[in-house]
């Protein structure tokens, strides 16, 4: 989406006085708007709904359309998407639930008339149970969930916020899946050498998944996290990670680790992110992976990348032969995503269900 002068990428204001709440086992009527409401007893909790959602899924289990039934998703995004809006309308509508939906032209709607956040988020939540938001602003979804409280108490209902992602900041539902993957994939999170590659400084997927690896107190497990200097791990995650004792080891050379990495999780340099073009080129080309870097990683190594990709995984002929090597499980990943979304939305909405 093209910003106006009604959407800025500046932090909310709300983000620093709405504290959302812990999940402690009950997900049920809560906000979804940071990993930092995880524990490792809730993650075990929503995997093992997801695992579940998953074999009823490939059934055809017609009883899980009674989880949603009657219930309302309004998806709102103010930054392009394909697969997180997807993924989470598809996952609400196999649950049983309607979809209602400004996603991508909400530029076109009340937003570009100069509505405000709060504003639209209000509405959205008159006509919904759950809103799926993204937006460019870091702690946009505090601010929407700061908002439904007020208008829940006014017109007595419970609509919650699911964030999509909001700008730099955290991106929950993607670190959920993907910590999901990696588990699936490797039977345990515990003695693993998990390498992070590329923009780990504007990256809010390895921002999120780095903290929800920490809150799963794994044992033995090691971040590597591989980056030119101006994309390091910010500073205040680097910090957070070493109080919870993860071992973390940063290196600008992919050389240092690769031999050793058990996961591999790729990113692609935002452009999006950078003050201008000048700045993205500088940096663009610093990590590509291709058919025969992957070689130099373990047999027993998996591939893992948020998508899109770009030229930070090669031509055309490189995906088709990254795509052709088992290691790589971003598609496995990716349908994963959409189990993860159905678990997390049955919980939030109905709990017994799962």
């Amino acid at each position: 989406m093209t910003e106006d002068a009604t959407v800025t990428a500046g932090p909310s204001p709300h983000r620093h006085t709405f504290a959302p709440a812990k999940i402690a086992g009950k997900f049920q009527g809560k906000h979804i708007i940071s990993v930092d409401q995880f524990a490792k007893d809730d993650l075990e909790i929503l995997f093992d709904a997801t695992k579940s959602i998953r074999k009823r899924s490939r059934q055809h289990d017609r009883g899980l359309t009674e989880i949603a039934a009657g219930r309302v998703m309004a998806s709102l995004f103010y930054e392009s998407s394909t697969r997180t809006d997807m993924s989470f309308q598809a996952a609400m509508r196999r649950l049983g639930g309607d979809v209602i939906a400004a996603s991508n032209g909400v530029r076109f709607s009340s937003v570009y008339k100069g509505e405000n956040l709060a504003d639209t988020v209000r509405a959205a939540g008159c006509y919904a149970d759950v809103i799926v938001l993204r937006h460019p602003q870091v702690g946009s979804s505090y601010e929407a969930a700061y908002f439904l409280d007020k208008l829940n108490q006014r017109i007595d209902k419970r609509t919650v916020v699911v964030s999509g992602g909001d700008g730099v900041g955290e991106h929950p539902t993607q670190a959920l899946l993907d910590l999901f993957t990696i588990i699936d994939s490797k039977g345990a999170l515990d003695h693993q050498s998990i390498t992070l590659v590329g923009d780990l400084k504007n990256g809010r997927t390895v921002h999120s998944l780095s903290k929800l690896i920490a809150y799963y107190r794994p044992k033995g497990t090691r971040l590597n996290m591989v980056a030119p200097e101006t994309l390091r791990m910010p500073e205040s995650i680097i910090a957070m990670l070493t109080d919870l004792d993860v071992e973390i080891h940063e290196t600008e050379a992919l050389d240092d680790v690769l031999g050793e990495s058990d996961v591999l999780y790729w990113t692609r340099i935002q452009e999006e992110r950078f003050a201008n073009k000048e700045a993205y080129d500088a940096i663009k080309d610093h990590f590509i992976m291709v058919p025969e870097l992957l070689d130099q990683a373990p047999k027993n190594a998996v591939l893992m990348h948020p998508l899109p990709r770009k030229h930070e995984m090669g031509t055309v002929e490189d995906h088709e032969g990254l795509d052709a090597d088992p290691r790589s499980i971003y598609f496995e990943q990716m349908e994963n995503g959409m189990f993860v979304r159905m678990a997390l939305l049955a919980k939030v909405l109905r709990e017994a269900y799962v």
